[in-house]
């Protein structure tokens, strides 16, 4: 794409900012000027890095890679009743049904239990979230036993969790642990906003059908402008520096989770506020936050999420510590 773009072409063809835009935002180069098989390798080599069969760059979020896997698996399925609404979308596009099991409104992943608790002779798949909005992860090796004792297909909705299994202080990669499974690669990793990845364990027949999903569910003109970003985001997720700044976060943010009410969860990198135990209200003690410049991810009733991934610093750590301490001061 580099090459293209410092070659000064004439471009006639999409798209129509004809590179005032983006010198690189190109789409649907099909010529010799843009090699066929570079998609190909980068996804064979993020497959390899996440420790999958095989993998696809997406240009539609992780609600792409959710939608293509449900109609992939075209059967009944027990899902989390707080899955993502793509999740649902999908099985209005497949015209089959959902079960839901679990706590409505909760925090945590399903368990084999409560999925065993739903299981009929007419469902084929489970569809888990993992990790939660919240941080916490599935037990994912034992839900992948109980459906391969049982015969089930097993997708994991892993938009959360991309950055998985590239610290020590983090819970395993998921790629390589069940069916299909999916990861925002704009969440968490070096990616721009609506970049994802889809993994799958398939036979290479079944992950071509799998494949042919993607198509129905995504852009006849993808940009490979979210592709190349996804391209970067692997490597710089296998590189050694990633692993250093993650490292050198957790003690700052294992401190800060001992002077404020946050969640005990699995990913050090994922801090929930519990408001209600600090005694404030959510999106008042989050409206403080803004004031100071500190903007979260999410507030719900009870809790405020914030993110933090390798491109953040100590000090971004220790700008959150002192908005919350003047935040709740103020509120209490």
């Amino acid at each position: 794409m580099q090459g293209y773009a410092s070659s000064e072409p004439l471009r006639l063809h999409t798209p129509g900012h004809k590179g005032a835009l983006s010198k690189v935002d190109l789409t649907e180069l099909t010529d010799d000027s843009f090699p066929s098989d570079d998609l190909v390798r980068a996804q064979a080599y993020a497959a390899e890095v996440f420790g999958a069969r095989h993998a696809r760059f997406l240009c539609g979020g992780s609600s792409q890679g959710v939608k293509s896997a449900v109609f992939y698996a075209g059967a009944n399925a027990v899902v989390d009743v707080n899955s993502h609404r793509s999740v649902f979308d999908g099985f209005i596009l497949s015209g089959k049904r959902c079960v839901t099991a679990g706590e409505r409104g909760g925090v945590r992943p399903l368990t084999v239990e409560q999925i065993d608790e739903k299981l009929t002779a007419d469902i084929g798949a489970v569809i888990i979230t993992s990790p939660t909005y919240y941080g916490y992860s599935a037990d994912v090796n034992g839900i992948a036993e109980y459906c391969k004792r049982k015969g089930l297909m097993f997708i994991i909705d892993g938009a959360h969790g991309a950055h998985f299994g590239f610290s020590e202080h983090l819970p395993k990669s998921f790629a390589g642990a069940c069916d299909i499974c999916n990861v925002s690669a704009h969440k968490t990793l070096f990616a721009l906003t609506q970049s994802a990845l889809l993994f799958d364990n398939l036979s290479d027949e079944n992950s071509a059908k799998l494949g042919d999903a993607v198509d129905v569910m995504g852009s006849t003109s993808p940009s490979y402008l979210l592709y190349a970003s996804i391209e970067y985001a692997v490597d710089k997720l296998a590189a050694v520096e990633t692993r250093a700044a993650y490292d050198a976060l957790y003690a700052p943010i294992e401190s800060i989770k001992s002077d404020f009410a946050f969640l005990k969860n699995d990913d050090f990198t994922r801090l929930v506020l519990d408001c209600g135990a600090e005694g404030v209200d959510a999106k008042k003690l989050n409206d403080e936050l803004i004031r100071r410049g500190v903007y979260s991810e999410m507030v719900d009733g009870r809790h405020i999420v914030f993110i933090f991934t390798a491109a953040d610093s100590e000090g971004g750590v220790a700008r959150l510590a002192a908005a919350l301490d003047n935040g709740l001061r103020k509120l209490k």
